[in-house]
């Protein structure tokens, strides 16, 4: 186990633990190299939410309190090197949204945004947070255009290939070249734990050949191939290798728990 400040991590082979104001996270070592990027994988320690939820909750959609919800988004927000924050409620959707302009939303509302798995943009100082409990939180940055991205892939995510949609969206938007850009995929379900009975009804043909064993598929590497496939180079690709049912104490695990909360993973050019 790798200690960070008074808390236990799991190791992780790529993941960085580290810990800041009391909040324990994780950062991508290839992410790392660029010090003009804000990036951390939070986890569920460090926040003020009361079980089920306990205790860095940052979904209004779980049943928990919304001050406490609001707390914890606070306390991310300080916890980086970003001014600005968004995010949204997510509905497995493939929609992504390119930020060129910052957001301004009410404090009293609960989500500045609506329908959106996926943000994107170039402007400093914007904080780009997702919502996960299994679901995989991808990460992408390239370091030639200064464009950082985030999007949430659960399955239904990984079945309308919202990670091919991603990168030709930084084509088409930012001109980016495939190849530039880096990749880091949060923890998640994963092989291990990623059981499908019904698989044959919701999953493509082609997932196939990633069933590990009897109902269980690897979606790790289904994302890793997506993201080759749309031209990103295997090297600039890093998974976390963290499956979060296996580590109820650290993540959140909807497949674990059935009533918890939602960990944070973020990303944005700094200020």
């Amino acid at each position: 186990m790798a200690t960070s400040g008074n808390f236990v991590l799991p190791v992780s082979e790529t993941l960085q633990p580290l810990a800041e104001n009391s909040i324990p996270f994780y950062r991508f070592n290839l992410l790392s190299r660029f010090s003009e990027l804000e990036h951390i994988v939070f986890t569920r320690q460090g926040g003020v939410s009361l079980p089920p939820f306990a205790s860095l909750n940052v979904s209004y959609d779980t049943g928990d309190e919304t001050w406490r919800v609001r707390e914890n988004l606070h306390r991310i927000r300080n916890a980086t090197d970003c001014s600005s924050f968004i995010y949204a409620r997510q509905s497995h959707s493939s929609n992504l949204v390119v930020l060129s302009q910052y957001p301004h939303f009410d404090p009293r509302v609960n989500y500045p945004l609506h329908g959106k798995d996926g943000f994107f943009s170039h402007l400093p100082g914007l904080l780009m947070m997702i919502k996960v409990a299994d679901c995989q939180a991808i990460v992408l940055y390239d370091p030639t255009k200064k464009v950082a991205g985030i999007i949430h892939a659960g399955w239904r995510g990984s079945v309308k290939n919202i990670v091919g949609k991603a990168i030709q969206l930084m084509v088409a938007q930012y001109n980016s070249k495939p190849s530039d850009i880096i990749a880091g995929v949060g923890p998640s379900l994963g092989p291990c734990c990623s059981e499908f009975r019904n698989w044959q009804e919701g999953l493509p043909a082609k997932f196939s050949r990633f069933q590990v064993a009897s109902n269980h598929f690897d979606f790790w590497a289904i994302t890793q191939l997506q993201l080759i496939e749309a031209g990103v180079m295997r090297e600039n690709i890093e998974i976390s290798g963290l499956c979060t049912k296996c580590h109820p104490e650290v993540f959140y695990s909807y497949r674990g728990e059935g009533k918890t909360g939602r960990f944070a993973v973020a990303i944005g050019i700094k200020d």
